[in-house]
């Protein structure tokens, strides 16, 4: 038998990258987390900035919901965004070197 509440508790004890996705968890299940409107928010959108004491919880509930993410500060505001999202942009080159 299953025992929902023993799988929660378990989620938050669980480092992040032992963490497996459960498609049978939904995002309902962190409704009265205090996070649960930004998981709602990176649900819809793809990207948000939690409070800095929330982004582990939250990191770890939304890898069990399939999300893989990362944190990055921009300008002091820690935003949660998709793992592997911001790539370093090459230098723009001159016009006459790209039509060599």
């Amino acid at each position: 038998m299953y025992d929902f509440e023993t799988e929660y508790r378990r989620i938050f004890e669980t480092p992040l990258e032992e963490i497996k996705e459960d498609i049978f968890f939904r995002a309902d299940n962190f409704q009265n987390e205090k996070w649960y409107r930004d998981l709602q928010i990176y649900m819809r959108v793809g990207a948000c900035k939690p409070d800095r004491e929330c982004v582990n919880d939250l990191r770890k509930a939304l890898k069990v919901l399939g999300y893989l993410t990362e944190t990055k500060e921009h300008d002091g505001q820690l935003y949660l965004i998709p793992f592997g999202w911001i790539q370093e942009r090459p230098v723009a080159r001159r016009y006459e070197e790209r039509e060599r």
